[in-house]
C-alpha cells in the first residue's frame, strides 16, 4: 500500500513538472479582460517578429511612485515582456531611476541629457513621513536600434484632466507608442512631404518649429519625413513649345506622399487648381489649413482698436466643395477660449494689466476616438471659421470642433476690443460643436470633370481619384509659430501672455501627417480604450458593513465547511465497521 501511494504521488509530481516545462515554452496567455488590454494587434506582432537586430530600450519609470504611476510602470513592464517574447528576445529593456544618484550635479547633468534626447520632465509630489516632497521624474523611454535612437514620452498630461484619467490614457497609448516608434526606427527611407508655396502661404520661419523644432527634440516633421518646399508656379518649360510643362509639374508633385497648404493669402488660378486636383486624382494626400476670413490680431494695434474682417478670397471654394466641404466666411466665438491682457489703468505711471477672455481664440479638445485626435491636448486657434460638410460618396470624420458654448458671426465682421467691455449675452452662444477640422476619405471626383481644361495642358486627364484622403482645417495659423521682430522663433502653440505652450497644435499636425501617409494599421492601435472602473462611493457607504461581513465571514465559513467535509470523508472511508 505504501509503495502504491509513493508511486501515485511521484507520478503526480512528474506530471506537474512536465506540464510546467511544456507551458514554459508556449505562449499560453489568455486575455479575459473585456477591454482586451493584454491582446496585441497583428500589426504589432508582425513588427516585432521581423526585427533583424536587437532593440535596446531604457525606461525611466523606476523609483518610489504613487499608485497611479505604479500602474503605468506595471503596464509598461507587462507590454515589454510580451514584445520581447514575440520578438524572440530581439527586444531588450531595463528600467532606470533618474534620481538614483546622491550627487546633485551628476543628477542635474543626467536630467539635461534626458531633456536633450527628447524626454519631458514631470514634477511629482510624493508623501514621505507625513510630508510632501517634490521629485523630478521622466516618465518616458528611449529606444536604440542600430545607429539610431528615438525617445517617447509615456505620460499623457492633458489640460483639465484628472491624474487618473491621464494615466489611463497613457496606458491605452502604450502599444501604439512603442510599435510606431519601432516601425520608425526600422524604416530605411523617409517618405517625402511638401509645403506648397506660390499663393502667399506661410514661409519657412513661420513653420520652423513644426519642421525642425526649436527645442531640438524628435517631435518634429523632419524626424518622420523628408520635408521640402514646392512652388506650384515655378514651371519647367517644354523644349518644343517653350510653354510651361504641366505634365512634368504634376509628376514632380506626385513624388510627395502628402502636401501641406498652410494659410494661403493669395487667390489660386485655374492652372494651380488643376495641378492640385490632378495630384489628388493620382492618390495624393493634402492637409489644408485655410482661413475663412482675413483676421489678424496685429490689426487691432491701431488708434481705434478695431478692424473689419472680410471673406478670404482664395478661389478654391469650388475645389473644396467638390471634395465634400465648405469653409464658411464667418468667425466662431467660443466661451472655451484663451485670455488676452488689457491695460485697465495706471499705478505710479505704470500700466496695470488684467486678463480677459477672448472668444475669437478658442481652445479645442477632441471628443472622438479617432487615432488623429484621440487623447489630444488643447489645440489653440485664432480667428477660426466653421466648416460645412457636403453630401457625396466621401467618408467624413470631424476631428476638431468648438465647444457647446459657441456662436457664429457672418462676415463682414467688425472685430473690436469693445467686446471685452460689452460681452454678448450668454444666451447668444447657441451654435454648439461647430466643425473646425474634418477628415475626408474615399475616391474623389475631379472638379474639372465635364469642364474645359486649362489650355495647352499637355498631360492625360484623370477624372476620378484612387482611394485617398485629405484633412481640411479652417484655421491657417494652427500650424504657425510666432516669430519676433528680431527673428526669434517661438515654439508652436506658445502663448506669450501666460508663458505656456499648448502642445495639442504640434501633436495634431504630426498625427494628421502620419495618418495621411500611413496605411492606418498602426494608427488603429490608438483606438484601444481602457475603461476606468471606479467604485460607486454611494453604494460603498450604504453597504459598507455588509461588504465587510461578507469579506470576513465567507473565508471562515468555507474553511469550516472544508474541515467538516474532510472529517466526514475520512470517517466514511476509513471508519471501522462493527
Amino acid at each position: 500500500m505504501k509503495i502504491k501511494n509513493i508511486l501515485y504521488y511521484s507520478s503526480l509530481i512528474v506530471i506537474v513538472i512536465l506540464v510546467n516545462i511544456i507551458f514554459h515554452h508556449i505562449n499560453y496567455n489568455i486575455d479575459l479582460t473585456s477591454d482586451k488590454i493584454h491582446s496585441l494587434s497583428n500589426e504589432s506582432i508582425e513588427t516585432v517578429s521581423s526585427l533583424e537586430e536587437k532593440i535596446f530600450i531604457n525606461i525611466y519609470l523606476e523609483g518610489d511612485f504613487p499608485a497611479e504611476f505604479k500602474h503605468l510602470q506595471n503596464s509598461t513592464l507587462n507590454l515589454l515582456k510580451i514584445l520581447r517574447e514575440l520578438s524572440n528576445n530581439m527586444i531588450d529593456y531595463q528600467f532606470i531611476n533618474p534620481n538614483k544618484s546622491d550627487d546633485n550635479k551628476a543628477r542635474m547633468d543626467f536630467y539635461k541629457k534626458l531633456v536633450n534626447q527628447g524626454l519631458n520632465p514631470t514634477d511629482l509630489e510624493i508623501r514621505e513621513n507625513g510630508k510632501s516632497v517634490n521629485q523630478i521624474i521622466f516618465p518616458g523611454a528611449i529606444l536604440y536600434y542600430k545607429e539610431k535612437y528615438l525617445s517617447i514620452n509615456l505620460l499623457e498630461n492633458l489640460l483639465g484632466t484628472s491624474p487618473s484619467n491621464n494615466i489611463n490614457l497613457s496606458i491605452e497609448n502604450l502599444e501604439y507608442k512603442f510599435i510606431s516608434s519601432i516601425q520608425q526606427l526600422k524604416r530605411s527611407e523617409l517618405k517625402k512631404i511638401g509645403f506648397l508655396e506660390g499663393n502667399g502661404e506661410l514661409n519657412s520661419n513661420e513653420v520652423f518649429d513644426i519642421v525642425e523644432s526649436v527645442t531640438n527634440d524628435n517631435h518634429k516633421l523632419s524626424y518622420f519625413f523628408e520635408v521640402e518646399r514646392f512652388n506650384i508656379k515655378h514651371f519647367e518649360l517644354d523644349s518644343l513649345t517653350n510653354e510651361p510643362d504641366i505634365a512634368k509639374q504634376i509628376n514632380k508633385l506626385n513624388n510627395f506622399s502628402a502636401l501641406i497648404i498652410a494659410n494661403p493669402t493669395k487667390p489660386f488660378n485655374t492652372l494651380d487648381k488643376f495641378i492640385i486636383d490632378q495630384y489628388v486624382m493620382n492618390g495624393g494626400k493634402i492637409l489644408w489649413l485655410v482661413d475663412g476670413v482675413n483676421a489678424k490680431m496685429d490689426s487691432l494695434n491701431n488708434f481705434s482698436g478695431r478692424f473689419l474682417s472680410l471673406k478670404n478670397e482664395l478661389n478654391i471654394d469650388d475645389l473644396l466643395f467638390k471634395y465634400g466641404v465648405r469653409i464658411n466666411s464667418n468667425l466662431i466665438q467660443d466661451l472655451r477660449c484663451t485670455e488676452i491682457p488689457i491695460i485697465t489703468g495706471y499705478s505710479n505711471k505704470q500700466p496695470i494689466q488684467n486678463f480677459f477672455q477672448w472668444p475669437y481664440f478658442p481652445l479645442l479638445f477632441s471628443t472622438n476616438n479617432h487615432p488623429i485626435s484621440k487623447g489630444l491636448d488643447a489645440v489653440k486657434c485664432e480667428f477660426v471659421s466653421s466648416i460645412d460638410t457636403i453630401e457625396n460618396n466621401i467618408k467624413k470624420t470631424v476631428l476638431l470642433h468648438s465647444s457647446k458654448n459657441s456662436r457664429l458671426l457672418p462676415s463682414p465682421i467688425e472685430i473690436s476690443l469693445e467686446l471685452i467691455k460689452n460681452p454678448p449675452p450668454l444666451s447668444s452662444f447657441n451654435k454648439p460643436n461647430q466643425n473646425i477640422a474634418v477628415l475626408l476619405e474615399g475616391k474623389f471626383e475631379s472638379v474639372f470633370k465635364n469642364r474645359i481644361l486649362p489650355k495647352k495642358q499637355l498631360t492625360s486627364f484623370i477624372s476620378d481619384s484612387k482611394e485617398t484622403k485629405m484633412i481640411i482645417v479652417s484655421d491657417g495659423d494652427m500650424i504657425a509659430n510666432k516669430v519676433s521682430k528680431k527673428g526669434n522663433i517661438f515654439p508652436l502653440g506658445y502663448d506669450k501672455y501666460i508663458d505656456f505652450i499648448y502642445a495639442g497644435n504640434k501633436r495634431f499636425i504630426i498625427n494628421s501627417l502620419l495618418y495621411l501617409c500611413d496605411s492606418g494599421d498602426v494608427a488603429k492601435l490608438k483606438s484601444k480604450t481602457l475603461k476606468l472602473r471606479r467604485l460607486d462611493q454611494n453604494k460603498v457607504k450604504k453597504y459598507k458593513l455588509f461588504i465587510q461581513i461578507i469579506n470576513i465571514l465567507t473565508p471562515i465559513i468555507l474553511l469550516i465547511l472544508m474541515i467538516f467535509f474532510n472529517i466526514y470523508y475520512r470517517n466514511k472511508k476509513y471508519g471501522k465497521t462493527k
